[in-house]
């Protein structure tokens, strides 16, 4: 008796100790991941007020205009090219950001990015901000030195670029990370 009694108490903490386990493993409160904003996202703003913005962020992030490619009367700013990895990390960001093509094994070596922000007029108080990513990896290439690849952008990088300018302009906070007011263009906060 002493015995069935003894193992019934064993029995019953190693059940109660296991479904605590499985409890703890169960999150109620987790966080729900956002969907990206619309691109085109519609602002309570006016084109030049947009455009300026966009250049003193620029400006802020040292990321160069083409003045040549840009056409400021369109409401269309375009940018150089900037190196945004290098080295052992490259593949990993370039994954984040864009979709590399698939069944390449290739040695990635740096990724960069140019955008195209636009801001189209709506009416006298509301303008569409838009923005378009260009990413591209540079794989080795011993006869050429290395050979830059379009890889197609996978939209985070333009959602993170959009949420920073249409939160800064309209002065919300629109990161994923509510309550941060954290404002980014990769490493660059503004």
């Amino acid at each position: 008796m002493k015995l069935q009694s003894g193992l019934l108490v064993v029995a019953l903490v190693w059940l109660l100790g296991s479904s605590a386990q499985s409890w703890a493993q169960i999150q109620f409160d987790r966080p729900k991941t956002e969907p990206p904003l619309e691109n085109p996202y519609t602002i309570a703003a006016q084109r030049s007020e947009i455009l300026k913005t966009v250049r003193e962020v620029l400006k802020t992030c040292s990321i160069p205009l083409d003045e040549q490619l840009s056409r400021e009367a369109e409401g269309k700013l375009v940018t150089k090219y900037v190196v945004f990895t290098k080295g052992v990390t490259a593949q990993t960001d370039l994954q984040y950001y864009s979709n590399l093509p698939a069944g390449e094994v290739r040695n990635w070596t740096q990724g960069r990015f140019a955008l195209e922000i636009t801001a189209l007029p709506l009416d006298e108080k509301r303008s569409q901000l838009q923005v378009i990513a260009r990413i591209q990896g540079r794989i080795v290439d011993f006869s050429t030195g290395g050979k830059w690849v379009d890889t197609p952008s996978n939209g985070r990088l333009e959602d993170e670029i959009l949420r920073g300018l249409a939160g800064k302009i309209l002065g919300l906070d629109l990161g994923l990370k509510k309550g941060s007011n954290l404002r980014r263009i990769l490493t660059c906060e503004y």
